[in-house]
């Protein structure tokens, strides 16, 4: 009854509610999508390394952001407290943390030239030194705790989607590598030399013996980039081949991995719920070489972490049976720019293997008149499953799909999509958003897409 009870107050939306207990399991953090915007405040610039010119000079701002707006620092720093009072409350502490990319605010080039106007090389100091800055708060916030991150689509001083200039890669991987825990040097060093040469890299995991943590830069393979894996760049950055050799490591050495990214493969809801073509994140031909890579190594990714959404959401990827493979946790974004609110994530891991076993989802309501960090859920307790698994998953995803907004399990889904904020699953695109879960091509989500709509009717 007592632990029933605890389990009631920690989903009631508003409640503080303590971390539920878990014998033997570890717990860590999950951040995504930041999107820090250092320009209304004239301090954190000052902070960051720049001066505003006089027509964008504006008072540093004591509140939250709003929706549609990016990440200040209030909002950052407010998110990073309440995170440590979470486990401290609990007299826990984070095992290690990741962060699945996008440190920097949308238009963030836009906006320098608008208030800053410094030349090419000052712009790519100014945009590396907010990523530094960002990092070193949360490594602040959280002292001797590793932290592993990936770079957005945003985390770039050559624009949108770009990579990143080697200066650029080299200043951010100094201060990452920093955050890294106790690596040994020739892997420390390893993982450095990866990342400077094209912003991916690999790290044994900080706990858990036998796993990997691999970090892929997958803006090589977005769509934004039409000749992604075509016949003229057949493995952008050679990431493709890199994950091969790693996973083929794996795999002889009988360990496991973990897969953490900014951008997931599949199916652009954004882009696929309406009436025109469906669009995939990456490029077709990148999306069919990842599952062919993923195919050839059942067993050996145990998970994938990924963010760019701005959700709370999740993918089941496929074997070559149409069998579920391998669980995608997409994690909420911080920045409430697309009319979500603020989250972050603490997950519960075995610690004999690494594996996500639950998480809670903490958020800051922005539509209340005094928003207060709360406990939004629980995934084992408010879906009703022992723990969270592939197998958990496979049977929830047939749950929603088989539902609707309105009531039972699609309601709650509905409901915690974007961290409580008002919902874009409405019943006409519910269909789509359900295929999404489980399809990563354009003609099984249009088939999936259809055959929902003819269960409608």
């Amino acid at each position: 009854l007592v632990l029933a009870l605890a389990a009631f107050a920690i989903n009631r939306p508003g409640q503080d509610g303590t971390l539920p207990p878990s014998p033997g399991a570890g717990i860590f953090l999950m951040l995504s999508d930041i999107h820090f915007d250092p320009f209304p405040d004239p301090a954190i610039m000052e902070r960051v390394g720049a001066n505003l010119r006089a027509g964008c000079q504006t008072r540093g701002s004591q509140s939250f952001s709003q929706y549609k707006s990016d990440t200040n620092y209030t909002l950052l720093k407010s998110t990073l407290d309440y995170a440590v009072a979470t486990a401290a409350k609990d007299h826990r502490r984070y095992d290690y943390v990741i962060i699945t990319g996008d440190f920097l605010a949308h238009e963030f080039d836009t906006r320098y030239q608008q208030c800053v106007a410094g030349d090419e090389e000052a712009y790519r100091k100014f945009a590396s030194d907010t990523i530094i800055f960002v990092s070193n708060l949360v490594k602040e916030a959280f002292p001797g705790v590793p932290v592993f991150a990936a770079l957005g689509n945003n985390d770039s001083d050559q624009g949108d989607y770009e990579m990143p200039s080697g200066p650029f890669r080299t200043s951010v991987s100094h201060n990452w590598s920093a955050g890294w825990g106790n690596l040994s040097l020739p892997a420390r060093s390893k993982a450095t030399r990866s990342f400077v040469m094209a912003g991916y890299y690999a790290v044994p995991h900080p706990t858990v013996p036998g796993t990997e943590l691999i970090i892929l830069n997958t803006n090589f393979w977005t769509s934004a980039d039409t000749q992604a894996c075509s016949e003229t760049d057949p493995d952008p950055g050679g990431q493709f081949g890199w994950l091969a050799e790693e996973l083929g490591k794996v795999k002889r050495a009988k360990r496991t991995a973990t897969l953490i990214m900014h951008i997931p493969p599949g199916i652009n809801t954004a882009e696929s719920v309406g009436p025109g073509e469906p669009a995939l994140l990456w490029t077709d031909r990148c999306t069919e070489k990842f599952m062919a890579e993923m195919n050839d190594f059942p067993r050996v990714v145990r998970e994938i972490y990924a963010g760019h959404i701005h959700r709370d959401d999740f993918r089941l990827l496929k074997d070559r049976a149409g069998k579920p493979l391998c669980p995608v946790h997409i994690v909420p974004a911080i920045s409430p720019v697309y009319g979500n609110n603020p989250a972050v994530e603490i997950g519960w891991y075995d610690r004999s293997n690494g594996e996500l076993t639950n998480y809670a989802l903490l958020y800051l309501d922005l539509g209340t008149q005094n928003p207060i960090w709360a406990t939004e859920y629980v995934f084992a307790h408010a879906y009703g499953y022992p723990r969270l698994s592939l197998t958990a998953l496979e049977d929830l995803s047939r749950r929603i799909h088989a539902g609707n907004p309105s009531s039972g399990v699609g309601k709650q889904y509905s409901s915690y999509y974007a961290a409580g904020a008002k919902s874009s699953l409405t019943p006409e695109k519910w269909g789509k958003y359900a295929c999404a879960q489980t399809e990563t091509t354009i003609s099984s989500f249009g088939k999936c897409a259809n055959a929902a709509a003819a269960q409608e009717h």
